[in-house]
């Protein structure tokens, strides 16, 4: 049998509300890759209509945490950045980048930082401006839409997202040289929602959307990026692993959807992994 690939998913742990490090981990080993975590913080839940939420910054630990993986000869395959808490953070992990990986290691980087046209709790333009510049190190970066029109530099748009609208952000990210990028949460009319992904290496722009369904699904990124950032590890190409992580968002959705279950809590993606893990390696079989 092949050697297990490792990723490592850098990001915070969010105990109720299933996103984050607890989706990170259960995805990237569905998709029959070992998965490290690395905290950036600590949150009593996720930060989307709950209040009160606990927050303890682990910032002081993370690169103590890198140097000791180290010292042990421990190296990455793929690392993913996610929530980071400050620009001082990023710093952070980008120290973390340089003493975890090879010349071999694939970077991507999921800059959490706003959503519907509007910055998160605690972000805003210098952020932005640090996040963008992390960016550019990346071999993929997986933004919504809104991340994606601000690392841009592009005024967002409100859905429905006209095609002229989505090849400007395009086009400006191109200027980040990354290799492939992935953006996600588009709505092209009012029936429809998904991902693009542009692979630079083909110049080619590939596409997966899905039926729109009303309401907010916490934590749908988060399973895109760790299906997606896990399966380009594996060796998948960008086609397929954009088909495969959007097939496992809309099968999680379909059965929160059908559930009726309280939206705050999470997507419900554990009921589609046994398919999805069939999946993976039938295609990589």
């Amino acid at each position: 049998m092949n050697k297990l690939k490792r990723i490592l998913a850098i990001n915070d742990i969010s105990g109720v509300g299933k996103c984050s490090l607890t989706v990170n981990i259960s995805v990237i080993s569905s998709s029959g890759v070992e998965c490290a975590a690395l905290p950036t913080a600590l949150l009593s839940t996720h930060t989307g209509e709950f209040e009160g939420y606990t927050f303890l910054n682990l910032g002081s630990e993370i690169v103590s945490i890198a140097e000791h993986w180290k010292s042990l000869g421990v190296r990455f395959d793929g690392i993913v950045s996610g929530y980071i808490s400050s620009v001082e953070q990023v710093s952070m992990v980008k120290k973390v980048f340089e003493l975890c990986r090879n010349e071999k290691t694939l970077i991507f980087v999921d800059p959490i930082m706003a959503d519907n046209g509007v910055f998160y709790s605690g972000f805003d333009e210098k952020m932005c401006d640090a996040l963008r510049e992390h960016s550019k190190g990346a071999d993929a970066i997986c933004p919504n839409i809104t991340e994606a029109a601000f690392l841009a530099g592009v005024e967002y748009e409100k859905p429905p997202h006209t095609n002229k609208f989505v090849e400007k952000v395009l086009s400006r990210l191109k200027n980040l040289s990354v290799p492939i990028i992935a953006i996600s949460g588009i709505h092209p009319d009012d029936e429809k929602i998904g991902n693009i992904v542009y692979d630079s290496k083909t110049d080619t722009v590939f596409n997966a959307f899905r039926p729109l369904r009303p309401g907010i699904f916490y934590g749908v990124g988060d399973i895109f990026t760790s299906s997606f950032s896990a399966l380009i590890t594996r060796g998948a190409d960008t086609e397929s692993a954009l088909k495969l992580a959007s097939e496992l968002v809309d099968s999680s959705i379909l059965h929160t959807y059908a559930s009726g279950k309280e939206r705050r809590f999470g997507t419900d993606f554990e009921p589609a992994l046994c398919e999805y893990a069939n999946k993976v390696e039938a295609y990589f079989t």
